[in-house]
């Protein structure tokens, strides 16, 4: 029998104290919490300085539930006398925040028996216990509670805060939403600016006391920009649903399947704005978010791998871009492969021989200049080497190699620009899970990056379309269909039947 081992309360509450990580996870039990989201997100919050923080998550993140719930109760622990408030678009909203607050201190069993010393005595009529204002045993008494709540628009005569926690100040309602993308209103948003900028009047020390901003973007004047661009004071916390490679971040609750239905859900733009947290204005897009088509599987194609290489490996380079098309019968454009990562020049040729085997591949496009000539010449090399007997050791693959180069009319612009005509026309379709393209696509021309967007124009214009067989319409000689194509034809030949195929056209109704 394994033996149970027991934790000192004492220790376990001072655990809780000095890590807000420990205290959300193991004192509050909260397992929808992972580390690779809300571990950063506890330490950022714990940080004694900057004094101003603002804190960028997803929909559904559980920011509210660490930031505005229980970061509150965990300053409060620290230190009883401190002042809190909680600030959202509605005091109704605020006021659940604090409700939230109260619930745990009034139920949660663990949190009352390591903590009882604030734990207030409910009995009490002296004390304020509301969700308005909630006041914890504490040593000093102030006109404001230890918990209080506000909404944007709250009259606060005289109310002075240790900390004041701002947690989307504004928000869409109903007749704010379109087909593209969900915003609220400018008159909302001024609103709250103005708040946020009265607030400061609040704080009972600048120097000391504590501003935290939470939200998630709408649009790109919104009052996340407002803060961004106007206060640089804020230190920045911003996680998105992807990490740097295109993998779900938090796929306890928000797994590829989730992502793919929520991105179908709420529409491309909405999807980049509310869980990307990348609100590019539409009107400055020159990819569209609505003309992206998608496939599952893929009709059989002809595949085209086009790869432009980086020069040199550290970060401050430019990615290696790799992309594999295919045209098919139908005459759409199938991207099965498009993505760019930091390799050295081995992990190029190992990647492309990878592509070549898993998709077919029978011609490979390269960006050649300068050092990018080293890449065209090892996967030739690579290709047509023979071992000890003379045998080919890569005899699986029969590929030519097409060099690109850049320059004169063909900058990079231009080559990106000439994809416009497919993706605008729905000829090209890419995978859901393709995050990187579509991120560079939406924010192109602005964007940091470009080389996936620019080594795909390399692959679409090499793609090579098969042409699917129709069967020619049987036509009857003697119809009236094959009767004007035969004077149509003969037109071409004499400059007299013009006039007749004109008599035949606007006569023949009159006598039959």
């Amino acid at each position: 029998m394994s033996k149970q081992i027991e934790i000192n309360p004492k220790k376990l509450a001072a655990i809780g104290r000095k890590s807000f990580w420990f205290f959300c996870r193991v004192i509050m039990k909260n397992d929808w919490l992972t580390k690779e989201v809300h571990l950063d997100l506890c330490k950022f919050l714990q940080q004694d300085y900057p004094n101003k923080k603002l804190v960028e998550l997803p929909r559904g993140f559980l920011k509210t539930t660490v930031a505005s719930v229980y970061y509150p109760i965990w300053l409060a622990i620290n230190n009883p006398s401190i002042r809190i408030l909680l600030v959202q678009n509605t005091f109704e909203n605020a006021a659940k925040r604090v409700h939230e607050i109260r619930s745990i201190f009034e139920r949660n069993d663990l949190f009352k028996a390591l903590y009882n010393d604030i734990v207030p005595n409910f009995n009490s009529k002296n004390i304020r216990w509301s969700n308005e204002c909630a006041e914890v045993n504490r040593p000093t008494t102030f006109p404001e509670g230890t918990f209080e709540s506000a909404g944007v628009g709250t009259k606060l005569t005289s109310r002075h805060y240790d900390v004041i926690i701002e947690d989307d100040l504004v928000t869409a309602d109903t007749h704010d939403l379109s087909g593209e993308e969900i915003a609220p209103n400018m008159e909302d948003v001024d609103k709250a600016i103005g708040w946020h900028k009265m607030a400061t009047n609040l704080l009972i020390d600048y120097k000391t006391s504590k501003r935290i901003h939470i939200g998630t973007r709408w649009f790109q004047e919104d009052m996340i920009n407002h803060i961004k661009t106007h206060e640089p004071g804020y230190a920045r916390f911003l996680k998105t649903v992807y990490d740097e490679d295109g993998n779900a971040i938090y796929p306890k609750r928000f797994d590829d399947e989730v992502l793919d239905a929520k991105k179908e859900e709420m529409g491309t733009y909405m999807f980049a704005t509310q869980m990307l947290l990348d609100p590019m204005p539409l009107e400055k897009m020159i990819f569209k978010p609505n003309w992206n088509r998608y496939f599952n599987i893929a009709p059989e194609t002809k595949n085209v791998l086009a790869i432009d290489p980086a020069i040199g490996e550290s970060k401050q380079n430019c990615d290696s871009g790799f992309a594999v098309v295919g045209g098919a019968p139908n005459g759409l454009i199938y991207i099965h492969e498009a993505f760019g990562k930091q390799m050295n020049l081995t992990e190029q040729v190992r990647i492309t021989f990878k592509l070549v085997r898993d998709y077919n591949i029978h011609k490979v496009v390269v960006e050649t200049i300068a050092y990018q000539e080293a890449l065209a010449q090892a996967i030739a090399l690579e290709r047509d080497r023979v071992d000890e007997k003379g045998v080919k050791v890569n005899e699986d693959v029969h590929f030519s190699i097409v060099k690109e180069v850049p320059g004169g009319k063909d900058k990079k612009d231009a080559r990106i620009k000439s994809m416009i005509p497919y993706f605008e026309n729905g000829k090209v379709l890419m995978k859901k899970n393709m995050s990187k393209l579509q991120k560079q696509l939406r924010e192109y021309p602005f964007g940091k990056k470009r080389d996936v967007i620019d080594v795909l124009a390399y692959a679409i214009r090499n793609a090579v379309h098969t042409k699917e067989f129709v069967k020619q319409k049987e036509v009857d000689p003697l119809s009236f269909e094959a009767i004007m194509k035969e004077l149509e034809d003969k037109s071409k030949q004499n400059s007299l039947f013009p006039k007749a195929k004109g008599f035949v056209a606007s006569g023949m109704s009159r006598y039959y």
